[in-house]
């Protein structure tokens, strides 16, 4: 993927992140973009899920608000289980 497209998928894990603040998560909730695996990882205390950025990826470009409505999703209470995998144990890159 483009270095443009990895600096838009940046500010939008940035934002993400901003979000996860916003309604009332508490510290250590992170959202980051892993250029090299292509995937954004949500960071919620000790559990770590990972979103591929080929799932998110459309005919019609990015769909960035699914992606969100996902991460977002999976910051809630009892919802974080759904994509957990061990930290450093993600899937195969692409």
């Amino acid at each position: 993927m483009s270095s443009d497209w990895a600096e838009e998928a940046e500010q939008q894990a940035k934002a993400m992140t901003r979000d996860l603040v916003e309604v009332g998560r508490t510290k250590g909730f992170r959202v980051t973009y892993q250029r090299r695996e292509a995937r954004f990882m949500l960071r919620a205390g000790t559990v770590t899920t990972y979103f591929s950025a080929h799932d998110y990826d459309g005919p019609r470009g990015m769909d960035w608000l699914r992606l969100r409505i996902d991460v977002l999703m999976s910051a809630r209470p009892g919802l974080a289980e759904s994509h957990v995998e061990p930290a450093g144990l993600g899937p195969a890159p692409h």
